[in-house]
């Protein structure tokens, strides 16, 4: 009896959320729901609200790694999954609304652009993105990946990147997962040191842009790239 009493709940769910959308429900609601493809029988919301408290959030929840939901949950593969299978998706569904060679020739634009790129990632990237004479993106090359709060950068690999693209200038990304936007002294160091051997090969380095959760940081915007430091004079 009390599978048929799931049963029914299950149902009234699913049709609440045909007829409403989503907006209306609980995060533990929508994370329920999901929890019926992985969990075919009984009440998942105690799960779900399990989950949730595990890792402090909905949003933190999916943005985890598969392992660590699996590991931290006590779940299955199969659920944790799911879960990361909805990061992925999100990401791509997120970067789809760029076409295949957009033109940052705005602040916003490229803010905009990073952001996109930097969607649901708990670790710490660095991207040097490759825009052509026109500010158009050749392509955004993925230079480091690391850790929490860090990620190694190999000079010669921004070098490389620009020069396999053919770059007449690049934008460098990287995000501080769970942190503050404001760049470190290491991220400064970092910048000038990459932008004077940029110089020397004569591609432009436009801006630094750090992001940390919905929050943003333009080097360029806070007067940070000046002629004099590119050019090496300092």
């Amino acid at each position: 009896m009390g599978t048929n009493i799931h049963g029914g709940h299950r149902e009234r769910m699913r049709q609440r959320f045909f007829q409403e959308g989503g907006e209306g429900f609980h995060d533990h609601e929508l994370l329920e729901m999901l929890l019926y493809y992985a969990v075919p029988r009984g009440d998942t919301n105690p799960l779900a609200h399990k989950m949730i408290k595990e890792f402090g959030s909905l949003a933190t929840l999916v943005e985890a790694e598969p392992f660590d939901i699996a590991r931290v949950c006590d779940v299955s593969k199969n659920t944790a999954l799911l879960i990361s299978l909805n990061k992925e998706i999100s990401r791509r569904c997120i970067q789809a609304r760029w076409k295949d060679k957009p033109v940052l020739n705005s602040l916003n634009l490229a803010v905009e652009y990073c952001s996109s790129l930097m969607a649901y990632k708990n670790r710490e990237f660095f991207y040097v993105i490759c825009l052509d004479n026109k500010r158009r993106v050749i392509n955004a090359v993925k230079i480091a990946g690391g850790t929490v709060n860090s990620a190694v950068i190999q000079p010669r690999f921004v070098l490389e990147a620009a020069l396999k693209m053919q770059a007449s200038a690049v934008i460098f990304t990287h995000n501080h997962p769970g942190g503050s936007c404001r760049p470190t002294f290491e991220d400064l160091e970092t910048t000038t040191k990459l932008g004077k051997l940029l110089y020397a090969i004569e591609v432009q380095l436009i801006d630094h842009i750090i992001v940390a959760d919905d929050t943003t940081f333009s080097f360029l915007e806070n007067k940070l790239l000046n002629r004099e430091v590119m050019e090496g004079q300092l």
